[in-house]
């Protein structure tokens, strides 16, 4: 084999590394190494992976982000046109809103809210609520859509105010 040859296939061989590196780091991350992101006021987030998250860590297969609510506080009700939404309670006690119901939810608590389907989190008034959201694909802000609350009774596709 010619040196050239040679010296082509190991540059091709390391720019495939480099990418294969840069797509999937196998660094751990850690949430205290991840910028925290204020949604409201009582309700933050970090972003392990997803779209948005720290390179190596990027992706659009799916992402994962650490929340914590302030006692009392919640997240605004929303819906995913596409993505499929779990929710995997570390600590406090509170409730996941799908729809006009509302399922206790307290450490190891796991939720699972299919696409279209209006929810929010809440967490309850004594104590503080952290859960990491999974969502598949990716979240983009595309995907989310802001609601109101559904009405108590109505079907899924209410979009008024609960009393």
């Amino acid at each position: 084999m010619k040196l050239s040859h040679l010296l082509l296939a190991s540059l091709a061989l390391l720019a495939s590394l480099a990418l294969a590196t840069n797509a999937y780091s196998q660094a751990a991350l850690h949430p205290d190494d991840i910028a925290l992101v204020t949604v409201s006021p009582g309700v933050e987030l970090k972003e392990l992976t997803g779209l948005s998250a720290v390179a190596g860590a990027r992706t659009d297969r799916a992402s994962v982000a650490l929340f914590h609510l302030e006692a009392g506080r919640a997240s605004a009700w929303s819906y995913n046109k596409v993505g499929e939404e779990s929710f995997f309670v570390l600590e406090g006690h509170g409730e996941v809103w799908t729809g006009n119901r509302a399922h206790s939810v307290r450490p190891g608590s796991f939720i699972l809210v299919p696409p279209r389907v209006i929810r929010s989190v809440r967490a309850s008034k004594g104590e503080a609520l952290t859960f990491y959201a999974i969502t598949a694909p990716a979240w983009t802000s595309a995907d989310d859509v802001l609601t109101t609350a559904p009405e108590r009774g109505a079907s899924q596709k209410g979009a008024s105010k609960r009393p």
